[in-house]
């Protein structure tokens, strides 16, 4: 008896393998941005204040207020604030992440933990990671690593495992297949640039999860006429993704228009508003307590990259000639472009093809999903910071990441029904999956960009993959990750999560299928002996 594997063993086997694979690797060193908003939640889960004075000379991501503040040349984290130091970054990461610090500060407390920490001694390999201009493994510093690692592990790794379960959930319902659906959402989950940002305190994979499943659930409610109590889960969900990434919200109100639209109760969504009202309270009261204002203006204070700031609204401009340039940077940069880190997206414009072929009575949702797509481009192309920084890819587009792979499911249904389409499909992803994972593991560091296209939109030729990346790896120098506590260093350390991953991929399914076979088992037996007292 053949048992086909259960849309739940699909999606427990996915979450296992994303969470061990965005948990493997730990945090990069001298993150600005992650340490930023570790600080915050340092500084309230330790001393109640949203004040990070004593925590900030580990970030050059900076919010000065009431200010001024008088940068210092010679360092570039060095200043003088005349007002209180303050993180300049949304709130919904720290937010998360602080009843997880509460939950490491009582582990951290315990003796053996305590002892470890003051005894400033490396595990296994792990000193061969260290920041060659850092100040060495000092007590204080191993804590706030370690409390970074803890917390970014379940405020960011588990959402984002959480988020490839949802892509797969979404897709398997237009599949031809339901491996048609675990093959996108893995290929999303590690051949994307949603992979290096699910285990670092960021904003985008969290706005991502939050707008893309809030979506979910009213597809749900609106074509399957699931419980009205989701509405409030969405309304979570939204307002949660809101206070994340603030650019994110045009894209919830146009998922919110086409939910007024389609509803046949569209008084229900009441409970979407009501819903979001809690997180959306305390967002105002963080900025007042903070900035005296219930508006986000964190980077109106901000200490670094002040000019790209005060430039348009928040570095944001109106559409010019500098737009196209910038979608060539998002687009096919070497150092930017999304298709050129994942080819495989590619094949989202001839999804989008067959998805408004083949779903004629749901193209206002596919309509939905292409603005919120467009939306994202156009916003991160009108920006003068649409480079996103010392990152690697075009981290602003991430959040609109799950909507542009879900098309993709339509073109898997005609290719991978063909050799010749098995073997483009499998070309693509596995180039995507090699750029990405090259661009992750190389290094301790986000890389630096040699010409920052700013004010001015500079292309260069320079790869982050080519120049940056493969040298790197090429001298062994692998990011620091689990396996170098037991002393297993470069590519050695990999070894320990190729055998999970196996392991997880054999085992998981073949548990569930066995149970499942039970349960088919059972049900015909119960079939043939009712048919039997016939």
């Amino acid at each position: 008896m053949t048992v086909q594997p259960s849309r739940r063993t699909y999606a427990i086997t996915l979450f296992l393998l994303l969470l061990i694979c965005y948990g493997y690797f730990l945090p990069k060193w001298a993150d600005w941005g992650a340490n930023s908003r570790a600080d915050m939640v340092y500084a309230f889960g330790d001393k109640g204040t949203l004040k990070i004075d004593d925590y900030h000379t580990n970030t050059g991501d900076l919010a000065c207020f009431p200010g001024p503040f008088y940068a210092d040349p010679t360092n570039v984290l060095g200043g003088n604030c005349t007002g209180s130091f303050y993180s300049d970054k949304s709130l919904g990461p720290s937010l998360l992440a602080l009843p997880f610090y509460m939950v490491f500060k009582g582990i951290a407390a315990l003796p053996p933990i305590q002892k470890f920490i003051a005894s400033g001694k490396g595990l296994g390999s792990m000193s061969d990671t260290l920041n060659p201009d850092g100040k060495g493994i000092r007590p204080d510093a191993v804590y706030q690593y370690m409390a970074l690692a803890f917390i970014t592990f379940f405020a960011s790794a588990v959402p984002s495992a959480f988020l490839g379960v949802i892509v797969f959930l979404m897709a398997a319902r237009f599949a031809r297949k339901d491996s048609y659906a675990f093959l996108l959402a893995l290929a999303f989950g590690l051949a994307t640039m949603a992979f290096p940002y699910s285990n670092a305190l960021y904003q985008h994979q969290l706005a991502g999860f939050g707008a893309f499943t809030g979506f979910y659930l009213l597809w749900r409610v609106i074509y399957e006429k699931a419980n009205l109590r989701w509405l409030w889960v969405v309304g979570i969900l939204f307002s949660f993704a809101a206070i994340t990434e603030y650019p994110v919200v045009p894209g919830l109100a146009i998922i919110f228009l086409w939910a007024l639209w389609r509803m046949p109760n569209r008084t229900a969504l009441y409970r979407v508003i009501l819903g979001a009202l809690p997180l959306m309270i305390v967002f105002a009261a963080f900025n007042y307590a903070a900035f005296n204002t219930i508006i986000p203006l964190g980077y109106k204070y901000s200490t670094n990259w002040q000019s790209e700031h005060e430039t348009g609204f928040l570095s944001l401009q109106l559409p010019s000639l500098d737009n196209l340039a910038r979608i060539y940077g998002l687009t096919f940069s070497p150092i930017r472009g999304i298709f050129i880190t994942s080819p495989f997206l590619l094949l989202a414009i001839w999804g989008f093809y067959w998805m408004w072929q083949e779903l004629k009575d749901r193209r206002g949702a596919i309509i939905t999903i292409a603005l919120f797509v467009a939306y994202f481009f156009f916003y991160n192309s009108s920006s003068v910071m649409w480079w996103g920084g010392f990152t690697i890819g075009p981290r602003y587009l991430i959040p609109m990441l799950p909507f542009f792979a879900l098309p993709i499911i339509f073109a898997f249904n005609r290719l991978l029904d063909k050799r010749w389409g098995q073997i483009l499909v499998g070309v693509l992803i596995a180039v995507s999956a090699f750029s990405v994972w090259a661009m992750n593991i190389a290094g301790q560091q986000w890389p630096d960009v040699p010409i920052s296209p700013t004010t001015a939109v500079t292309m260069t030729n320079t790869s982050t993959l080519l120049d940056y990346s493969l040298p790197l790896l090429a001298q062994g120098k692998v990011a620091r990750n689990y396996a170098m506590i037991a002393g297993l260093p470069g590519f050695a350390s990999l070894i320990p999560l190729l055998i999970a991953l196996i392991a997880v991929y054999l085992i998981v399914p073949r548990l569930f299928n066995r149970r499942d076979a039970q349960q088919q088992l059972q049900t015909q037996s119960l079939k043939n002996a009712i048919g039997g007292t016939d």
